[in-house]
């Protein structure tokens, strides 16, 4: 194992010449930050690796579990995020990068397709497993570590249950058992803190670093905290210095999950449409519900519209002039959208607590959203409760701001859960 400190000062000639010199003597060169060293391969059953961003937690644990595979008579670990689609461009690409970083090919087998990784020598293996479909999380058995990264993350948590029938099943007499985690401290209200930090009554291995542990961690970084800390000091708290943070707190949507495309097999759906006089912005979701969850792809987004480039932008996405909207029920706008060929544009029933119970409804869904719906996201990570200042708790009544498509879904989910089947012509039966 060689120290990252004593191995990130050499440029790229020396670090060439250094490698191929220890591989040359028969050694397996791996470079590991010095704060990690004393921290692999140990005994508890529940191991976690916390704290900033960059501070290289991720790559230590994935280096410890390819070289447990290498080095061990039986190992089998199974790697896990909430959604299964997004462990492919983190935990597996990473096992990927090292193997290509280590010269590890003649070692391991890698299959993209399922997500697995092989040791051509003892025959242990690494695969993904995402908690969106338990029934194929322990379909294999005899399983020796799990690794969870970011288990509290915005794309979607583990919950408690989840981590729960991991351990549980976790029970193989072929090698010792393992559990570990990687994650930002996002939220001290989280079950993570209450589980492992208010009491750690599992006698947890813990372990926190920050990118100030990280030997190669970029001055570009370290530049951005530095703007962080006095933009934002309670994300600089949690993002650069690892502290557990209040981050979700007061958040109307505090969790949603992030998708590649929205499918096109809902059951039901449409667009809604909050019209976004300046100098707020013209907001167009595509809205479809299946599976019990709420699916959002940002159609339009932008400022300073008038009727005919709201059409021209419509038109251009694919909004067909058949296809039902759900909009801000502003008489003049309909109107003015019906002469540009848009006539099954339908007001939304708004009044005294519409709102609330329209956020009431949303919440009844898991909420998805398309890769490309920056701005969705944006007002999802941002659209708040306003906080009594004396108990410092949610009032219940949102803030006005950060919800411009978040309104316009609200008009699409209040009217088609609310009205006939025949009033849309869509179809139920979710």
């Amino acid at each position: 194992m060689v120290k990252a400190s004593m191995f990130a000062p050499l440029n790229e000639q020396q670090r060439s010449v250094f490698l191929s010199a220890m591989r040359s003597q028969g050694f397996l060169p791996i470079v590991l930050n010095d704060v990690y060293i004393p921290h692999i391969f140990r005994p508890e059953r529940i191991q976690i690796f916390y704290g900033g961003s960059g501070s290289g937690k991720s790559d230590a644990k994935a280096t410890e579990l390819l070289l447990k595979c290498l080095t061990r008579d039986y190992c089998r670990v199974m790697f896990i995020r909430k959604v299964y689609d997004t462990i492919r461009m983190s935990q597996f690409q990473l096992f990927k990068d090292l193997i290509a970083r280590y010269s590890l090919g003649d070692f391991f087998h890698v299959t993209d397709h399922n997500m697995t990784i092989k040791c051509k020598h003892n025959g242990n293996m690494l695969f993904a497993r995402g908690l969106d479909d338990v029934s194929k999380v322990m379909s294999v058995a005899d399983v020796t570590d799990i690794w969870i990264e970011e288990p509290i993350d915005r794309k979607g948590s583990i919950t408690p249950s989840d981590f729960t029938e991991l351990n549980r099943r976790l029970r193989t007499e072929k090698a010792s058992n393992h559990i570990h985690l990687t994650f930002n401290p996002i939220s001290s209200e989280s079950w993570i803190y209450d589980y492992f930090f208010r009491s750690n009554a599992y006698s947890a291995h813990i372990l926190k670093t920050t990118y100030l542990d990280n030997h190669f961690s970029p001055k570009e970084q370290e530049l951005q905290f530095r703007i962080l800390s006095e933009k934002n000091p309670e994300e600089y708290k949690v993002y650069a210095l690892g502290e557990w943070g209040k981050l979700k707190r007061g958040l109307v949507f505090p969790e949603y999950d992030v998708t590649d495309l929205f499918p096109n097999d809902c059951k039901m759906w449409g667009y809604g449409l909050d019209w976004g006089f300046y100098p707020d912005p013209t907001a167009m979701p595509k809205c479809g519900i299946k599976d019990g969850a709420l699916f959002l792809d940002e159609v339009i987004y932008q400022t300073g519209l008038t009727s005919g480039t709201r059409a021209q932008l419509m038109q251009a996405a694919g909004v067909r002039i058949t296809d039902t909207i759900i909009a801000d029920p502003n008489k003049e706008a309909i109107a003015e959208m019906k002469t540009k060929g848009y006539g099954n544009i339908i007001g939304a029933v708004k009044g005294p607590g519409s709102v609330k119970a329209g956020l009431k409804q949303m919440e009844g869904f898991k909420i998805v959203i398309t890769k490309r719906s920056k701005n969705i996201k944006n007002e999802l990570d941002n659209y708040a409760w306003l906080i009594n200042k004396a108990t410092g708790e949610p009032t219940g009544e949102p803030i006005d701001a950060f919800n411009h498509s978040i309104d316009a879904v609200r008009y699409w989910v209040t009217h088609n859960l609310t009205q006939p089947v025949q009033r849309t012509g869509y179809s139920y039966g979710y």
